[in-house]
């Protein structure tokens, strides 16, 4: 990601509940979410909220979400759990690909990855190479 201290860093939340759960409220995802930006400074442009199943890839607001990071509209992605996101690893490894095509950068709170730090980026890669062997193995 490039950093210019004069431009703040455009940052998209997204938070997802399942159609299932009664009683689910995406409030406590944005609240953190809102409060992990805030600490980072940087400039929330769009909270995208789905009410639906993480297995559906037709989510309304995760079609915009996906839409804004490819026009390079954002500078990162947040999200609070990987399971708010995808619900599968091919899923996530697509996500965040496209989103390293657009030079998005991806914060999932809970699971502690930031790829905007070096530790995060080395998290995310060792994720990735363990998804790509578990894939692999599944197609023989």
């Amino acid at each position: 990601m490039k950093i210019d201290s004069q431009v703040p860093i455009r940052a998209a939340l997204y938070a997802r509940v399942s159609t299932s759960g009664k009683g689910q409220d995406t409030e406590l995802q944005l609240a953190e979410l809102r409060a992990y930006a805030a600490a980072h400074g940087w400039h929330v442009v769009g909270e995208f909220v789905d009410h639906a199943s993480g297995a559906d890839r037709g989510r309304p607001e995760l079609a915009k979400l996906m839409t804004l990071a490819a026009a390079r509209k954002v500078d990162v992605v947040a999200v609070w759990r990987f399971d708010r996101f995808a619900r599968s690893t091919v899923h996530l490894l697509e996500a965040l690909e496209a989103f390293r095509r657009a030079e998005v950068e991806f914060v999932s709170l809970r699971e502690a990855i930031n790829t905007t730090e070096p530790t995060g980026k080395a998290m995310f890669t060792l994720i990735a190479a363990v998804a790509e062997t578990q894939t692999a193995g599944s197609q023989e």
